[in-house]
C-alpha cells in the first residue's frame, strides 16, 4: 500500500480574473498546529453551546421569578386598595364619634341642673 500524503492544500480563487489565486499547502508542523487550532475552535464552540444552554435554564428561572413578582405586585395593589378603603372607613367613624360627642354635649348641656322657667 502506498504511503498517503498527510497534507492538504488550501486554494483561494478570486472572482475577479485579474487577481491571482493563492494556494497554501499545509503539512508537517503547520498541519499539527492547524489541527490543534481546529480542536481548540471546536471546544470553544461546544463550551459556548453549554454556556448558552445553562443560560436558558437561568432565563426560565427568571421567568418564574418574574411571574411570582407580578403576582406579588397584584397582591400589593389589592392590599393598598383595602388600606385606602379602611382609611376612608376610619375617617367616617371618626366623624361619627365627633358628631356623637357633640350630640352628647348638647344633651348634657340642657341638663345642667338649672330648671327652665
Amino acid at each position: 500500500m502506498a504511503n498517503r500524503d498527510k497534507s492538504f492544500t488550501v486554494n483561494i480563487i478570486p472572482h475577479a480574473t485579474t487577481r491571482r489565486g493563492r494556494e497554501w499547502i499545509v503539512s508537517g508542523r503547520k498541519l499539527v498546529i492547524f489541527r490543534f487550532l481546529a480542536v481548540l475552535v471546536v471546544l470553544t464552540v461546544l463550551s459556548s453551546v453549554v454556556i448558552v444552554s445553562v443560560g436558558t435554564a437561568e432565563i426560565t428561572k427568571t421567568a418564574e421569578l418574574r411571574e411570582r413578582n407580578n403576582l406579588l405586585a397584584d397582591s400589593l395593589a389589592m392590599a393598598r386598595e383595602l388600606n385606602y378603603r379602611l382609611d376612608g372607613v376610619e375617617l367616617e367613624l371618626q366623624e361619627i364619634r365627633n358628631t356623637r360627642t357633640i350630640i352628647e354635649n348638647l344633651a348634657t348641656a340642657g341638663v345642667s341642673g338649672e330648671s327652665p322657667e
